[in-house]
């Protein structure tokens, strides 16, 4: 079978082993210390890079086994598709759903009020209904839509760390299952509220979010299939890899919501692209467990197992509970993953860790934050309809797709080709601060393009040059997986999924509370506010350093000076 093409070349493995220079930590004194060199080695190879970082350590885990039961993101990328396209396609509908059962029920309630009330037609779930198109029910739809919000975000960002942190020690693929199960659970609560609305508060849907928040939600699912991809790439190609996860996301975003419609228009019932995205669950599940290859071996499973067995040792002995963890207190404790201390590590390498971090935050905040008031502008400036925006939405996320399936891979193909071998192995290079500082300046223009669109081609086009900038969140993610020895990927990736969670909440809050203020008076005062946001996050970009990574004992290829923290 033809190699991986995103694994690295034997000849690449053999030039970094005798030319990286890494150091041995303490060598000899376990399995963490042996062949995989935990200290040093590690940070060459597992989780960070499928044989380029160990010189072929990687490989030989997965020597003689048959080609279905090596890993590879192509095992996963089919199957993650489809993941995302139910997640998409369910987005439109339940509002629509949620929005018809708020409204049974606040008829409802006016009409055991002193006085009565004229009766209204019946509300039909799936259906318009024009006695729906109401300020009041519009206020308490949106007050449920960020209950469902808090909910989900604040749970999972207590639990996406720790999920992350235990799929470095018990593989990916039950994880991944975990975080699927709980997008299951909204489905069937989805249905449940909507075929027997006579049975089922509409409250039921908070039961959905609660148990997806416990599961880590659709944000854990992202950072782990990133894990995995970080597990089966070489670090120099991982950023490509990533992109086509990202892809995958917005593919499933543009074609989600118009396959949905499209069978709702054929089946004439709004619960048939529920009853479709309930069996891709159930298949993407059943998909993890009976196909996927593991991406983690035991051997890389044991490492860590035994590293987090000394860290509990040198903390104290026991493992805390789940319910110690959730003291307010512990909350941020799952960060410190971006704040390392002891041989190794190094200021720079702690300030490159949280300037990634507060970049990636940034951009993902702006992204999820502006996507509603993106569409009610225009909605209200170009009286657009459901078409409408249904086709801004494809030509915008297409172009972004393209951006990552097709350009990200060129680009990274052509001229990496031209950069010495180590000089990509650990931490960011000179491409990937590079493309960093694209994206944002790119997606910065698109936005204040935005705020001065006159018509709807303009606003289209302003649309299109943020999608230009959708290579900057994988860049993100593959420099910071970079930074942190191979055992740390998933808790690293399960601290963006935190960062994720509190943006989730708190970006669409205060973007949606400026469109409010502002809309009677100056509307794209809100645009303006989303590119600032970007200034923020272009000024970090120019304080990161290339080269630096977690275990060397000099805190980078730079020469840092270690800092050893050893409290």
């Amino acid at each position: 079978m033809e190699r991986d093409p995103l694994i690295a070349r034997e000849s690449e493995i053999q030039a970094h082993r005798h030319g990286s220079g890494g150091v041995d930590g303490d060598g000899g004194k376990s399995v963490l210390s042996s062949k995989a060199n935990s200290i040093s080695g590690d940070e060459n190879s597992p989780l960070l890079g499928a044989g380029e970082r160990d010189g072929g350590a990687d490989i030989d885990d997965f020597a003689g086994l048959p080609w279905h039961r090596k890993p590879s993101i192509f095992w996963l990328l089919p199957p993650f598709c489809l993941f995302t396209i139910a997640f998409g396609g369910v987005a439109v509908p339940r509002l629509n759903i949620i929005l018809a059962l708020i409204c049974r029920e606040f008829f409802a309630e006016k009409q055991y009020l002193p006085g009565g009330m004229t009766p209204v037609m019946p509300i039909l779930i799936g259906a318009p209904n024009e006695q729906c198109r109401n300020p009041e029910v519009a206020a308490l739809v949106s007050k449920f839509t960020l209950y469902m919000s808090l909910i989900s975000g604040i749970i999972g960002a207590f639990t996406s760390p720790r999920i992350g942190s235990l799929s470095d020690r018990y593989g990916r693929r039950t994880f991944m299952a975990c975080s699927s199960f709980g997008l299951l659970a909204s489905e069937i609560t989805t249905i449940l509220a909507a075929k027997f609305p006579e049975t089922f508060s509409v409250n039921i849907l908070l039961l959905g979010s609660t148990v997806d928040g416990i599961c880590g939600s659709f944000l854990l699912g992202m950072a782990l299939s990133y894990s995995y991809g970080a597990d089966c790439t070489s670090p120099a190609k991982r950023a490509t890899a990533f992109g086509y996860f990202q892809g995958c996301l917005f593919l499933g975003i543009a074609v989600g919501p118009a396959m949905g419609g499209w069978l709702i228009e054929v089946t004439g019932d709004v619960l048939s692209i529920f009853y479709a995205a309930l069996g891709a669950h159930v298949f993407f599940i059943l998909y993890l467990f009976c196909i996927l290859p593991e991406s983690l071996s035991d051997r890389r499973k044991k490492i860590a197992q035994e590293k987090h067995a000394q860290e509990v040792q040198r903390y104290g002995g026991t493992l805390k509970s789940w319910v110690h963890t959730m003291n307010p207190i512990n909350f941020v404790r799952p960060l410190s993953v971006l704040f390392p201390t002891g041989p190794g590590s190094s200021p720079r390498l702690r300030l490159n860790l949280m300037l990634l971090a507060a970049t990636d935050t940034i951009l993902f905040g702006v992204g999820i934050g502006g996507m509603t008031v993106i569409i009610l502008f225009a909605e209200l400036k170009f009286e657009w309809g459901n078409y409408e925006s249904s086709i801004y939405l494809s030509i915008v996320n297409v172009a972004r797709v393209t951006m990552l399936f097709v350009i990200l891979p060129v680009v990274v193909h052509y001229v990496r080709r031209n950069l010495h071998p180590s000089s990509h192995q650990k931490g960011a290079d000179k491409l990937d601060i590079l493309l960093i500082r694209f994206s944002i300046i790119i997606e910065t223009a698109g936005y204040l393009f935005y705020a001065v669109a006159a018509t709807p081609n303009a606003f289209t086009a302003a649309g299109v040059c943020t999608a230009l900038g959708g290579i900057g969140s994988p860049t993100l993610q593959s420099s910071l997986t970079k930074h942190v020895p191979d055992e740390k990927t998933g808790q690293l990736l399960g601290a963006t999924a935190l960062l994720h969670s509190l943006a989730r909440v708190v970006a669409p809050t205060v973007f949606n509370l400026v469109y409010a203020y502002t809309v009677a008076t100056f509307p794209q005062t809100v645009f303006v506010c989303l590119g600032s946001t970007f200034a923020f996050a272009f000024a970090c970009s120019w304080f990161l350093r290339e080269g630096v990574y977690w275990g060397d004992g000099k805190g980078g290829a730079n020469g840092d000076e270690e800092e050893a923290d050893t409290n």
